[in-house]
Formats: C-alpha cells, structure tokens, sequence
C-alpha cells in the first residue's frame, strides 16, 4: 500500500480536473506520470490530475476486495 504525502493529498483534494503538476527532482512516488523529460538531476515528471484520480480510485477500489 502507497501512502500519499501530505502535499500529495492536498493537490488532489484542490486542483480541478484539467490541471497538470510538474515536478522537479523528486517525483511523486504513488502517481504514474503523464510524461517524463531530461535524467538525473534536470528530469521533470508532469501528471494529469484527472489521470492520477483514476488511477488512485482504483488502487483504493482494489483494496477494498
């Protein structure tokens, strides 16, 4: 089970449907991104909030099996 960091928490509570966050250095660990640029320490990861939604409502319908 993947837990969500705090700021994880608070942007998909907040953020709307179309937004995208873009993430520098450190990725969040529990969403799947959208698209990847660059490696090492210049690697960005962008997530589509409405993507990481579904993803995550159906990780918690799972483990409710």
């Amino acid at each position: 089970m993947l837990l969500q960091p705090p700021l994880a928490t608070k942007l998909l509570a907040e953020l709307p449907d179309d937004a995208r966050v873009v993430a520098g250095r450190y990725p969040f660990p529990s969403w799947s991104p959208s698209s990847t640029l660059g490696q090492g320490l210049d690697q960005v990861w962008a997530y589509d909030i409405k993507e990481v939604r579904r993803e995550v409502q159906g990780r918690a319908q799972e483990s409710q099996v």
